[in-house]
């Protein structure tokens, strides 16, 4: 071999360094078990790609033969190790919560690729795999009895005409009256169906002679387009022959006959079906043999125009499902936008054979994706004697088994289940959007949408969102449920305890019938959130807001109608983040004035936001001291104690600056502050990033009553805020006695608060330094002694009180 050039070797080297210093960095962060994971995904990234399918080891002779014929060898080694890194690193792969294991192992997993299009120029879909793909076996086991007694349209394609009297037959069965549409090519075919219809003693026939153009999806849609209006229901067949395919497809037609007219029980099984108002399509399981061609093929972009007429989106990442081979029941209402949509013969080309990329295949393969655009849904029904996949083939013993079936038979094509995050989203991971379902379940719910509820984790912004959802949903009324939905910790287990009157709800599809439910949906690959008709959301940082109108809009495809958020606004976000991409999305969180309804904490912070922004209804939050910890004040001997909110990882809290400042006037006032303790509050941290602050104690996040002790007894307090935002902890060190100091800002001085607080206008270490030797001072001769409890100044409120009753009253409102 060739020897390896200066520059290549150059390269290498540099690859090995950042490997080992990567590696290095998830070991002592993460542990040995992490690092295997993360040295697995990257081994995907060298056979494959950074993102994909992910494929269980235990599931390679399943599933493994199947993803290596669609995608590849090496995509189906991707799969394996991408698997297996999610597994063992699980800070950048799947969560761990127990609760969540139904939603890992009811999981419905996808042959998907990213890839645009295949080397033949066909559009890959994304696709069930067969083993949870399921079906409605038929007929049922008990006899059920269709509320409907209206005649059915029955609307026939008769190309071919020598068959026309089996179907006929198979039509005798309808416990319901059946009028015949029959179209053909011909006069003279025609005069054959006129022939063998003549008997018909169910209803009325009428026969047409169409174009030939379209097949059967050009007289159905276009031919018969009068006829829908007059039927609440309308069941599609045609006499096709697929010559194309040869042995494996000849049994095609009498395959989806027999799902959907085989014998009475059948017709009377799926007529039942439709009592339920939301359903709009029935159609049979895929012949098995076809399972692996069913993808977007050369329509993709046919599709996406028909589509875009009736106002849908279409994505290719998106669920494909359909009737395959166009016969199936539908109700008239679940395709009237196809209807509506201004399609004509000249639409559809001239009949030459085509097997795929025209129009009627198009209109063949949106047909789902129409009814689910009105709030229909589907249902795919099999007899278990016809597919080879008994497990994904549900009987049906009682109709509550149809409510616990439709959960894995149902799934929408419209609603995006991509749930992957790729690498470029490594620094917006927390907008990931939230995979939904319809559910059936007409109770009012309200949803606190929030990062995280572990104690740990729990801050004054995370505990004011639950205090005030909690007051919220009692105002309401017990006619309402509610529901917490975590999006960015894995909630622990003693979160679970702290919120003991929540249940502890699998992020999954369910009968959703748990009336105060703790959802915690961090692992968004595997989860599926139930919506409700009757459903609304509060929204608690910009992110949630990307969520909630998300799940806002789900919920109005699937039940109709659209109702604004609630989203409690508890400082100026945007400005977290420089310029950028994540300033960018979290001013958009304040531009739906009219859906959204603004709660804004503390008068300050009201009088910037609203300044800026207006919204449909907006409210202050004005400032209160806690209850708990204004029922531990008390008078005690202060020490010679500084209390400091120090949180290194929350950049408004000018944790640099403060610790500059504090080492600045110890080493210039050195006696001094060797008699003074340093305790940081607020937030865990090693204590050496404190250094060289001396005579320091990190106590990190404590309970109310240990903070209230620390209020008691200590002399003074150092609190920043970097924003419009006043901050809970120098207004409660302040009204606690305590010798505070904090910074002004655009609009904020809480000096018209407490007049005695410390408010520097030029939060610099130096000016720091300056106040906390100046309130040392100060406080020296106050050691030992006890000092009152300071009470605020009134401040006047600038916009309508946040009180509980009235936005109960107002969600009340908006829920009925």
């Amino acid at each position: 071999t060739e020897p390896m050039s200066g520059a290549k070797a150059e390269s290498l080297v540099q690859a090995v360094r950042r490997h080992l210093r990567n590696g290095f960095v998830i070991l002592s962060e993460r542990g040995i078990v992490a690092l295997y994971g993360a040295a697995m995904r990257e081994a995907a990234k060298i056979v494959d790609s950074p993102v994909g399918v992910f494929l269980a080891p235990r599931e390679i002779m399943r599933d493994g033969p199947e993803l290596v014929r669609t995608q590849g060898i090496r995509s189906a080694c991707g799969a394996v190790l991408r698997q297996i890194a999610a597994q063992y690193d699980p800070p950048l792969g799947r969560s761990r919560n127990p609760v969540n294991q139904q939603s890992r192992d009811t999981a419905i997993r996808y042959h998907h690729t990213y890839e645009l299009v295949k080397p033949d120029g066909v559009v890959p879909a994304r696709r069930p795999v067969n083993d949870v793909d399921y079906a409605l076996e038929i007929p049922f086991f008990y006899n059920p009895q269709p509320q409907s007694r209206e005649p059915i349209a029955a609307i026939i394609h008769a190309f071919y005409v020598d068959d026309l009297q089996t179907l006929l037959a198979r039509l005798e069965h309808f416990p319901c009256g059946v009028d015949l549409f029959l179209s053909t090519d011909t006069e003279d075919k025609k005069l054959t169906i006129t022939e063998k219809t003549a008997g018909w003693r169910h209803g009325r026939v009428d026969v047409r002679v169409l174009p030939n153009k379209g097949r059967d999806i050009g007289a159905k849609f276009v031919g018969f387009r009068d006829v829908y209006e007059r039927y609440e229901l309308f069941l599609h067949l045609h006499l096709k022959k697929s010559l194309h395919g040869g042995a494996p497809l000849a049994r095609w037609r009498d395959y989806l006959f027999d799902n959907l007219v085989g014998s009475p029980e059948t017709i009377q099984s799926i007529l039942s079906l439709f009592d339920d108002p939301k359903l709009g399509i029935v159609f049979p399981q895929h012949l098995f043999e076809i399972r692996g061609i069913l993808n977007w093929g050369y329509n993709f972009d046919i599709a996406r125009g028909l589509l875009k007429r009736i106002g849908v989106g279409l994505d290719k990442n998106l669920v494909l499902e359909f009737p395959s081979g166009s016969m199936f029941w539908g109700r008239s209402k679940a395709i009237q936008p196809l209807l509506n949509a201004g399609l004509s013969y000249e639409d559809f080309p001239e009949e030459s054979g085509q097997v795929d990329g025209t129009i009627a295949h198009a209109i063949e393969r949106i047909l789902l994706m129409v009814a689910e655009s009105r709030g229909y849904e589907w249902l795919k029904v099999v007899r278990r004697d016809l597919y080879p996949a008994p497990r994904t083939v549900l009987p049906v013993h009682a109709a509550t088994d149809i409510e616990e079936h439709r959960l894995k038979v149902f799934q929408p094509c419209l609603t995006d289940v991509d749930a992957e995050a790729p690498p470029y989203t490594r620094k917006t991971r927390e907008s990931r959007r939230i995979v939904s379902y319809p559910s059936r379940n007409f109770r009012p719910r309200l949803n606190l949408v929030v990062p995280t509820v572990n104690p740990k984790q729990t801050f004054g912004g995370v505990a004011t969102a639950i205090k005030l959802f909690e007051a919220w949903c009692d105002a309401i009324g017990d006619g309402y449920d509610r529901r917490i939905i975590v999006t960015d910790a894995e909630i622990e287990p003693e979160a679970y305890v702290g919120l003991s009157g929540y249940t502890p709800t699998a992020f999954s599809v369910s009968l959703d019938m748990v009336s105060r439910a703790l959802v915690d949906a961090k692992d968004r690959g595997a989860g599926r959130l139930d919506l409700r008709a009757r459903e609304m959301f509060v929204a608690t940082a910009w992110w949630t807001v990307d969520i909630v109108r998300s799940l806002e809009r789900d919920r109005a495809r699937y039940h109709g109608s659209s109702r604004p958020f609630v989203y409690l606004i508890q400082d100026d976000e945007p400005n977290f983040d420089g310029w950028g991409s994540r300033y960018a999305l979290a001013e958009m969180a304040y531009r739906y004035p009219d859906e959204t309804i603004a709660v804004i904490n503390s008068e300050e912070l009201y009088a910037s936001i609203s300044a800026k922004h207006s919204f449909a209804h907006m409210f202050c939050l004005p400032y209160s001291l806690n209850t708990r910890i204004s029922e531990l004040l008390s008078p005690v001997p202060r020490e010679r104690i500084i209390l400091v909110y120090g949180r290194p990882t929350v950049a408004r809290n000018a944790f640099e600056i403060i610790c500059e400042a504090l080492r600045r006037w110890q080493q210039s006032d050195p006696i001094r502050a060797s008699r003074w303790r340093v305790v940081f509050l607020g937030e865990a941290f090693e204590p050496p990033l404190a250094y060289p602050i001396q005579n320091a104690a990190v106590d990190g996040k404590v309970s109310l009553d240990a903070y209230a002790d620390y209020l008691n007894r200590a002399s003074v307090g150092i609190a920043l805020m970097i924003s419009p935002h006043p901050s809970y902890p120098p207004l409660e060190m302040a009204e606690a006695g305590l010798k505070t100091i904090t910074n002004t800002f655009a609009g904020k001085d809480l000096r018209q608060r407490f007049e005695d607080i410390v408010s520097i206008g030029d939060p610099t270490p130096e000016f720091l330094a300056e106040a906390i030797e100046q309130a040392v001072e100060e406080m020296e001769p106050m050691v030992g002694r006890t000092i009152s409890r300071k009470s605020p100044r009134h401040v006047a409120l600038p916009g309508p009180i946040a009180d509980p009753q009235e936005i109960g009253e107002l969600l009340r409102s908006i829920l009925k």
